[in-house]
Formats: C-alpha cells, sequence, structure tokens
C-alpha cells in the first residue's frame, strides 16, 4: 500500500480546490490517503501549510504565472523537499530556487465536461471567465469585443463573487457578468451554452477552463500563455502575446488585442465549421484525463509509509533583510540593533514590522 497525505483547500470553486478534488478522486485503490503518511503533499501557495509530521517527506504542488516568483513563495520553498508545478515554463523558473522541480500538468474530468446538448441562442454567445480580472485578460476580451460590436452577439463573464480587482466602470452594451456562484452542472450548462469561449489570459499555471470548455466541444481560444500553451494544439483558436510588466513581480504575456478580434470574428462567422472542429478536438481532452495527471504525479512521489510518531512541525520562515535605516527594535522577545547597510536575519512576522516601519528591505 502507497500511504499519501495530499491537502490544500478542499473548496472547488477555487483553482486549487479543484486541484486537489482532481487528483484524489482519480487516485487509483493502491492509494491510501492518512494524516500520518510519510509523504505529505500541499497543494497550493507554498506559505498556506500549516505544517507536517516530523520526518514528513515534503512536497508543494504549486504555481505561479509571470517571470519572477514573489518573496513569499522563495522563502518557503527551501521548507520542503521537492516542488512540483503544471508547466515546463514555470519548471525553469521554480528550479532557480530549488534543486528539486517536476512537472505535472492538471486534468479535466471528462466524464463530467463532455459534449452535453443545450438551448441555443438566437444571439451569438461569446463567453470567458475567472476571478483575477488582470491575470485572465478579460479586459483584453472585452476591448477585442467592443472593437468588433457585432449586432446580434453577446458577452457574457463568468466572475466569482470573491473576484478581485475588477474595475469599477460601467461597460457597453450586451455585455453581461454572471457573479453569482454555480453548482458544477450549472457551470456545465454555463459553458456548453456558449458559440466561443475566451481565455485571453496573461499568465496560467494550468488553465481549467479552457481545458473544460474544449473537452465539452466548446469553439474555444486561447492565449498562447504559460501553462495554456501545452493543450492549445486543441482550441480552435490561438493568440499570440508580448511580454509586459505584470501587475505583481517580473513579466507576464499580454495577448494581441487585434488578433483576438480577428479570431472572434472568425469564429462567429463561422459558427458551424469551428464547432465541427471543436467536436474532433474534444476527443484529444482524454490525453489530459486527471487519470493521466494522477499516474504522472504518483510516478514522481516516493512511495508512502505509516508514521508512529505524531510531533508536528509549523513551518519556521527566516529572512535575511538589510537595514535601510538605523533599527532599534525589540520584538517579543527578541531584539534588533542594526546599522544602516547590515544584513540579518528575522522572523516572518518581524519583517512585517520592520518593512512596514521603513528600516529593512529585502536585499
Amino acid at each position: 500500500m502507497n500511504y499519501q497525505n495530499w491537502e490544500g483547500t478542499e473548496d472547488t470553486r477555487y483553482g486549487y480546490g479543484s486541484m486537489l478534488d482532481g487528483f484524489i478522486k482519480a487516485a487509483p485503490k493502491t492509494v491510501k490517503f492518512d494524516p500520518k503518511a510519510s509523504v505529505s503533499v500541499y497543494m497550493g501557495v507554498p506559505f498556506g501549510c500549516k505544517g507536517w509530521l516530523k520526518g514528513t517527506y515534503r512536497v508543494c504542488s504549486t504555481m505561479w504565472e509571470t517571470t519572477e516568483l514573489p518573496f513569499n513563495f522563495t522563502h518557503y520553498l527551501p521548507l520542503y523537499d521537492h516542488i512540483i508545478v503544471p508547466n515546463d515554463i514555470e519548471a525553469e523558473m521554480f528550479g532557480r530556487h530549488h534543486k528539486k522541480v517536476d512537472v505535472v500538468p492538471l486534468g479535466v474530468d471528462t466524464s463530467w465536461y463532455k459534449p452535453i446538448d443545450v438551448p441555443r441562442h438566437n444571439r451569438f454567445q461569446f463567453r470567458a471567465g475567472g476571478s483575477l480580472w488582470a491575470r485572465k485578460g478579460l479586459d483584453v476580451t472585452i476591448k477585442a469585443f467592443e472593437k468588433l460590436n457585432l449586432p446580434d452577439a453577446d458577452l457574457r463573464i463568468k466572475i466569482a463573487p470573491h473576484a478581485r480587482d475588477m474595475p469599477d466602470t460601467k461597460f457597453g452594451p450586451n455585455i453581461y457578468f454572471d457573479t453569482q456562484w454555480m453548482t458544477e452542472e450549472q457551470k456545465g450548462e454555463w459553458f456548453a451554452g456558449a458559440d466561443c469561449f475566451i481565455a485571453a489570459s496573461r499568465g496560467e499555471g494550468f488553465g481549467l477552463m479552457p481545458l473544460q470548455t474544449i473537452a465539452m466541444a466548446v469553439p474555444t481560444i486561447v492565449s498562447l500563455t504559460t501553462g495554456q500553451i501545452q493543450f492549445s494544439h486543441l482550441a480552435t483558436g490561438t493568440v499570440s502575446c508580448a511580454k509586459e510588466k505584470s501587475s505583481t513581480v517580473g513579466y507576464w504575456d499580454e495577448p494581441n488585442v487585434d488578433e483576438l478580434a480577428e479570431q472572434m470574428l472568425h469564429h462567429y462567422r463561422n459558427r458551424e465549421q469551428v464547432r465541427t472542429q471543436a467536436v474532433i478536438n474534444s476527443v484529444e481532452a482524454e490525453d489530459f484525463s486527471w487519470k493521466k495527471a494522477t499516474a504522472k504525479l504518483l510516478k514522481v512521489l516516493p512511495t508512502g509509509t505509516l508514521f508512529d510518531g505524531e510531533i508536528h512541525e509549523k513551518p519556521n520562515v527566516i529572512f535575511k533583510v538589510q537595514a535601510i535605516k538605523r533599527v532599534t527594535a525589540d520584538i517579543g522577545n527578541r531584539s534588533y540593533r542594526h546599522s544602516p547597510g547590515d544584513i540579518f536575519d528575522v522572523t516572518k512576522g518581524d519583517y512585517q514590522v520592520l518593512s512596514d516601519a521603513g528600516v529593512v528591505k529585502l536585499p
């Protein structure tokens, strides 16, 4: 028996929750999940894990969508024995900060996300979605849609109630937002109602939604960014990107608005042709099934056993910082006395206090 402990958020309305759910449900019967397993895989941002049993083989299955990792990633990565990312581009980036990185793509449940019949609309339905406005390129999608000014087309955007960075702006006619939580069944019907789904993302660890629509035989346009590149051959349209400064750190991919508009117009004018191609492509989505993704995950993980001990260890992160002003601080039972230019170690909490005070920076 192979004992594993795979954990993270269990809420499948979020990307990491869908990821955890997909891997666990597709695990073979030879895998037994137990919190005392000697192999622990945390699926989420590296700083989100609350700790492990002492002696655990520590794995983080994670992702980031620009060309550089933020400091709260890089400082936590050394706590893990093994890092797993969903695409080759991120493997190179994470490999700059960790010696053991493997690539395991995510997947799609092809028994659920498959072609279904729903009532068709008399207006052409462009659809898009995501909870991060800028990274998902929803502004790019709107620009392309408004540029076309089609007389009998709608753009519907699925955006979750917790969505961040959505602008407080009134958009033009025929643009609608669906902001309620949806069940898996409702989401599938919403996807199936599209004549064209658009994923003009600026960066993706993988890209669950466009792969789901591809598996459903919905004509799908994707930007050629990071994770989406690996299944872009199954899309009915692609959009090139150029590197631009991201809103966080590093650079991300800026989709070409003119190309997107051209692709949207092609889908609008050739509805039956692209839908026929989408049906053909949907068969190949099986190459990205959760079953195959889970097999790849198990191949790069060691076989686990059960621990007898129950000593729990919390993450202990130490930051190196540089004083930019004279530092004279007592935080808890720790004292800091440093001159400008000094480099010294602090805990995560102390770094936040000293950084907020404007007396230190990351060197």
